[in-house]
């Protein structure tokens, strides 16, 4: 499907029935999002099983909800469906239980892949931003790494950049540590 300017009220009449909802309004634009290659799939899985440990307000260092893929709606209209996403409880104290959440995380990864990198670290990246998004994490199958973002009052700076087999404490998780190499082993 081409990209087709739309209204953001008119975002779910846009998407003909016969297509799933997995489209995000970029910049004015309907996009619809890729289907994942399987590395991309399991990084996916795997980072959302490490990150559970924060899960919900009883685990310890908890407090954050997540969701993957979830319709984020953000700034100007924009709506977003991130890899993945998380709220702090303390910021946002009852699970989001709607399609569309417009609240903007504090926390927002996105899985790289050559059709759509240059949106997610261009486009999505400055949405991501400009919408407060305190922390923006990219992991890149291809060269096996895992890049984070801080917020910062004129735009993201580098707070880690780590690759496959590095053990890291990446914010705002950095209670825990994590073998990289784990997310990428495919054998």
């Amino acid at each position: 499907m081409a990209a087709e300017t739309v209204e953001s009220a008119r975002f779910s009449d846009a998407i003909p029935d016969e297509l799933p909802k997995q489209h995000e309004l970029v910049r004015g634009m309907l996009v619809r999002k890729a289907m994942p290659r399987f590395p991309h799939a399991a990084l996916q899985q795997r980072l959302s099983a490490w990150i559970m440990t924060f899960s919900g307000r009883r685990r310890s260092p908890g407090g954050w909800w997540f969701g993957t893929e979830c319709e984020i709606e953000f700034l100007r209209g924009e709506r977003y469906l991130p890899d993945l996403a998380g709220w702090r409880i303390d910021r946002v104290p009852q699970l989001p239980t709607n399609t569309r959440i417009s609240i903007p995380p504090q926390w927002v990864c996105e899985i790289l892949s050559p059709s759509t990198a240059h949106r997610d670290l261009g486009e999505k990246q400055q949405t991501y931003h400009a919408a407060h998004v305190e922390h923006y994490w990219h992991l890149d199958p291809t060269s096996q790494s895992l890049t984070v973002l801080g917020w910062d009052e004129d735009s993201y700076r580098p707070l880690l950049t780590a690759e496959a087999g590095d053990v890291v404490r990446a914010e705002p998780f950095d209670a825990v540590e994590f073998d990289l190499g784990e997310l990428f082993e495919f054998d």
